[in-house]
């Protein structure tokens, strides 16, 4: 349907003279006020008038629910509704229809915008409420949207919309990614003395990378046990159908335990393997030199590049070089574990000992399939760290549930805006 609107506007202004600022301060003040929401109640107004004139004569149906078998429809009477949205308050008396055989009153407006019976609000404001909430707490989040678009909404009814919402809900599919990525960090909870509950909480993250590079968030949950986690990300899927062909993470035993078992083979991120050397020596009292000797060492047998080149163009005996360049890591590797062990570094010993098995797998994989996998969980680690500081900068003393919901909403968000 196709409408003519004129806009007549009175101007009334000062004689004496009046700045530039004032006058644009406002015009502005009025159309984000009331001209624009204004204006959408009159587009409304016209077409709850031509849905409702063509029902009643007989030109179109009732798109709602039929109430009997012969419905026919007379104007009945309107009802002032109120519409919060990102443009205003919205007010629009629409017009209610009564069947002149069985009684029954419909809504053909609210029934075209597919609204709920009760909504007082667009999903585009509460969209936008939920974005910036995500980004700072529900106070200034209240004054940020008072400032920028006159949009009045009180933190206190932020805070219900958001709890409320379901944008936060996360579909793992059925696909099979080429990355799976799996982390977690610490966010202040809110403790229970009685149910012994500190206030340390723990959010742990999954992220799916498709053979397209595109990241899909796969879920984000608190209180949760790897095993817990596994199973969620698996989702639908067939007990042998896998998540994805790689696992990248930074080699904690219960997250690699849970979730190797959803990919063909994992990877042990390469940065965090020289950091928690460092940390493992340290736990000997070993001299910040050695350290830093040990972790040199360690960077130089790990030192394995990739060729540039597609894998079509890599001749055989270059492939051959890196299997040789492989081999021979694993050997020097073997030997730095054994110095280790006559230092009497037996937790260090062991723990480059549990890593070795994965250490290598993103060669293997390329010399297999060409397809080159990243040798650290930077991308995660980089989502943490901003999932860490957008929850503190939101608030402290967490639900649990409340903090995996607002995580969920964040990690959408975040892999969104990075495709």
């Amino acid at each position: 349907m196709q409408n003519i609107i004129s806009l007549e506007l009175i101007s009334a202004t000062s004689e004496n003279g009046f700045s530039l600022d004032e006058l644009v301060f406002r015009t502005k003040e009025l159309f984000e006020t009331e001209a624009m929401a204004g204006f959408v109640s009159l587009i409304l107004q016209l077409i709850d008038e031509r849905i409702c004139m063509n029902i009643v004569q007989g030109k179109s149906d009732n798109t709602g629910q039929s109430c009997c078998c012969n419905e026919r429809f007379e104007y009945h009477d309107r009802s002032l509704r109120q519409f919060r949205t990102s443009v205003g308050t919205v007010k629009i008396s629409w017009r209610r229809l009564k069947c002149v055989k069985c009684g029954k009153t419909i809504t053909p407006l609210r029934d075209f915008l597919g609204l709920a019976p009760y909504q007082s609000k667009t999903l585009e404001l509460e969209k936008l409420v939920t974005e910036i909430v995500s980004e700072q707490s529900y106070r200034r989040s209240s004054t940020h949207l008072e400032s920028i678009g006159s949009i009045p909404v009180p933190k206190s009814t932020a805070h219900r919309w958001v709890v409320q919402t379901d944008c936060d809900q996360i579909d793992t599919g059925t696909d099979t990614f080429s990355l799976l990525f799996a982390d977690g960090t610490g966010f202040k909870r809110r403790p229970d003395k009685d149910k012994r509950i500190s206030n340390r909480g723990e959010l742990r993250v999954a992220l799916g990378v498709t053979r397209s590079s595109s990241v899909v968030p796969l879920g984000a949950f608190s209180g949760k046990s790897w095993d817990e986690i596994s199973s969620l990300v698996k989702g639908e899927r067939k007990n042998k159908e896998l998540v994805a062909d790689m696992l990248v993470s930074e080699g904690e035993t219960g997250l690699v335990k849970s979730l190797a078992k959803l990919c063909n083979d994992s990877q042990r991120s390469h940065w965090h393997l020289v950091r928690d050397l460092n940390y493992t020596m340290w736990k000997y009292d070993a001299g910040k030199l050695e350290r830093k000797q040990k972790q040199k060492e360690l960077n130089a047998v790990i030192g394995i590049e990739i060729p540039e080149e597609d894998f079509e163009k890599v001749c055989d005996d270059d492939k051959k070089d890196l299997q040789d360049a492989v081999n021979s890591a694993e050997s020097d590797l073997r030997k730095l574990i054994g110095k280790l062990l006559e230092k009497e570094y037996k937790i260090a010993a062991d723990y480059l000992n549990r890593s070795a098995k994965n250490m290598f797998s993103y060669a293997r994989r390329w010399l297999e399939t060409g397809i080159v996998t990243p040798r650290v969980s930077s991308m995660i680690e980089r989502m943490m760290r901003e999932l860490g500081r957008r929850l503190k900068r939101i608030a402290f003393g967490w639900s649990e549930e409340g903090a995996a919901k607002m995580a969920r909403i964040i990690i959408k968000r975040f892999t969104s805006e990075n495709q």
